[in-house]
């Protein structure tokens, strides 16, 4: 029995030995395989970083005009972009319609002219003037007659002819039809016609038309009236509206709305001039906010004198504030910046001689700045005029080594 429990002591102890003695070489194996890949690794990091350094003697630095710059976190506000649609100015912009039912018998001016404050742009006809032209016409006659009948019994009274009180029905009867007159006078000025002036300037029975004038100066936009329609009050026949300032709508968000105020200057940029901004300003910030967007609407007053911008336009504006959100990044001239397809680079001077070429992610714009957020840390020696002539012998580098590669 004891030498039964002795074996089982013996066999048990051999396999513990057997299982640390396989665990012991594992480990081995392990530990050789990982210095040896890291050591591949190693060596390949080490290709790959040489591949995007390049040597520059000093000479041919100042020969390239090589600037360098200490990376550094630096105050950063960042600037409010926002996108934006243009306008009319409603401040300047008039629906121009028929003071009556009428018939457009002419037409002055066509989409895109521009015309003055108070230009007729059209004449129309209509029963109302027809009847107001009789009205006048009828009551001018008899203010005539009463006049003339009155100097008649004027003479007469005089003369002992006729009795005083003829002379004061006379007077009666003109004071009645010059206020007739009067009034179909003023008919016209209601109308919009100047009638004494019509008179000076035309003989004959043919009654005036009423004109369509423009109440500012500007281009017309709109004609919705061909000549021979039916125009009425309800309808409008054109839109006037003055070009040269222009709004620019933009939505606001809730964070950003106390950095911003009226009279905040701002730069509007389109896809149409795309190497163009337009100057600004912001002339209101709205009331209510939306609900849905958490956005506040805003207006920019642009100027437009070259007419290049249109309302309709979608457009980018950029509001550069200083606020609260003050920020520390670091910023590098855009010209440091290199474009290779979508990789946005910079190069790193890491000795008297050689120069690093280090992948960034740029971020937001400030002026002729880039704030970088990924890429490169403070105190790194950023090349920032020259870069062009860094990249230029990276390449010739590369086509060597792809040459001796063949």
């Amino acid at each position: 029995m004891n030498g039964a429990k002795e074996l089982n002591r013996k066999r048990t102890a051999v396999i513990i030995v057997a299982a640390l003695a396989l665990i012991a070489a594992f480990l081995i194996l392990y530990g050789i395989r990982a210095k040896r890949d890291h050591a591949v690794e190693a060596e390949h990091e080490s290709a790959h970083s040489e591949e995007h350094v390049v040597t520059l003697s000093e000479e041919a630095q100042k020969t390239a005009g090589i600037l360098v710059q200490a990376a550094a976190l630096e105050p950063f506000s960042a600037p409010i972009e926002a996108t934006a649609m243009i306008e009319l100015n409603g401040d300047r912009v008039a629906k121009i319609s028929a003071r009556t039912s009428g018939r457009l018998v002419k037409i002055a001016a066509s989409q895109g002219d521009a015309v003055r404050a108070g230009q007729a742009l059209a004449y129309f006809d209509s029963p109302e003037l027809g009847q107001a032209w009789a009205d006048y016409a009828k009551a001018k006659g008899r203010a005539e007659l009463a006049r003339k009948n009155l100097q008649r019994e004027e003479t007469l009274f005089e003369k002992k002819i006729s009795p005083e009180k003829d002379v004061i029905k006379a007077r009666q009867e003109l004071a009645e039809t010059e206020a007739d007159f009067s009034f179909a006078h003023e008919k016209f000025h209601l109308l919009g016609i100047d009638i004494d002036q019509f008179e000076k300037n035309h003989i004959g029975d043919q009654h005036p038309l009423i004109a369509v004038s423009s109440p500012i100066s500007g281009s017309v936009i709109e004609r919705t009236a061909p000549q021979g329609e039916v125009v009425s009050p309800e309808k409008p026949i054109f839109t006037v509206a003055d070009l040269s300032k222009l709004w620019v709508i933009i939505d606001l968000y809730e964070k950003d709305l106390g950095r911003v105020k009226p009279g905040t200057t701002v730069k509007v940029s389109t896809t149409a001039y795309a190497e163009k901004t337009f100057p600004g300003v912001i002339s209101y910030v709205g009331e209510v906010m939306d609900e849905k967007t958490r956005t506040v609407k805003a207006r920019v007053i642009v100027e437009n004198a070259n007419r290049l911008l249109k309302p309709g336009m979608f457009a980018s504006v950029f509001i550069d504030v200083k606020g609260a959100q003050t920020q520390k990044a670091i910023l590098v001239p855009d010209e440091a910046v290199l474009i290779d397809g979508e990789e946005r680079f910079v190069f790193v001077r890491t000795g008297p001689e050689t120069f690093e070429k280090k992948e960034i992610t740029p971020g937001r714009i400030s002026g002729k700045r880039i704030e970088v957020t990924q890429g490169l840390v403070e105190g790194d020696q950023v090349v920032v005029k020259g870069a062009f002539t860094l990249k230029s012998e990276l390449k010739k580098e590369e086509l060597s080594e792809e040459g001796h590669g063949h």
